[in-house]
């Protein structure tokens, strides 16, 4: 048996999710579909990290195991099988404990935000049509390099045994009537950055200031977290593993 990472893309579309559900279409039961009509064969994947519904992924992964010769030559015969959303982009064989998900040391999302409504942009990024002021976001984001336990931005039904995440850059930018948020950390919580931007816009738009958004993280409280930010301006942008797994990348 050898074990085999496989990269995908998706717009979250149309799936109920990342993984697996019951009466649901998943990315994770796409591709699994897929694979099982090249392999004829039943292959188990792993994810590297699950992403809710309606939310998109430049870069994501799941692993397997199989006795089967996998080759370069399957990455175009899967996406002849894989609907147009989602792409595989590479599959490589890697070490047999290599793990697609714990072995992850940091992960990327960005969020998309317009201002004036294009129909270009629909289902890609939010239309808000409200003023907001950028230098007030970017304040708000580097407050979170202050902090670790973000368990404010977590939506309860979890089961996580930590609510302390790593937050290596937080940043707002604007061209034009665009406005992006990136954010890096070792992990997210359930609905976090989902949560994080709605706040944050609160104080962009005037609605808190820095001090209120500040004890709002210090509260470990979600009542006062606005997570209605809806879930098509969020994507997964880049999973980063160990310099030596990278190579193999």
């Amino acid at each position: 048996m050898k074990r085999y990472f496989i990269e995908v893309s998706y717009v979250g579309d149309g799936f109920g999710g990342f993984q697996i559900q019951q009466n649901q279409q998943t990315i994770q039961g796409a591709l699994e579909a897929a694979m099982a009509t090249l392999y004829r064969a039943t292959i188990s994947l792993t994810g590297a990290s699950r992403t809710d519904a309606g939310v998109h992924a430049l870069q994501n992964f799941f692993h397997f195991d199989t006795a089967i010769q996998v080759t370069a030559k399957h990455i175009y015969n899967l996406n002849a099988i894989l609907p147009n959303s989602i792409v595989v982009n590479g599959i490589y064989n890697v070490p047999s404990d290599a793990h697609s998900r714990f072995d992850a040391v940091k992960r990327s999302y960005i969020y998309k935000i317009h201002t004036q409504k294009s129909p270009f942009l629909e289902g890609r990024s939010w239309y808000y049509p409200f003023p907001v002021n950028i230098n007030a976001l970017q304040s708000a984001a580097q407050t979170l390099l202050l902090h670790k336990d973000f368990e404010s931005f977590s939506k309860k039904n979890t089961t996580v045994n930590t609510f302390d995440c790593i937050i290596t850059k937080a940043e707002w930018t604007q061209e034009g009537s665009l406005i992006q948020f990136n954010i890096d950390s070792n992990r997210f919580l359930r609905g976090m950055i989902r949560g994080l931007v709605g706040t944050m816009l609160q104080v962009g738009r005037g609605q808190i200031n820095l001090d209120r958004f500040e004890e709002i993280i210090r509260l470990k409280n979600e009542q006062n977290v606005d997570f209605s930010t809806p879930a098509h301006g969020l994507y997964l942008s880049k999973i980063v593993y160990p310099d030596y797994f990278q190579k193999m990348l």
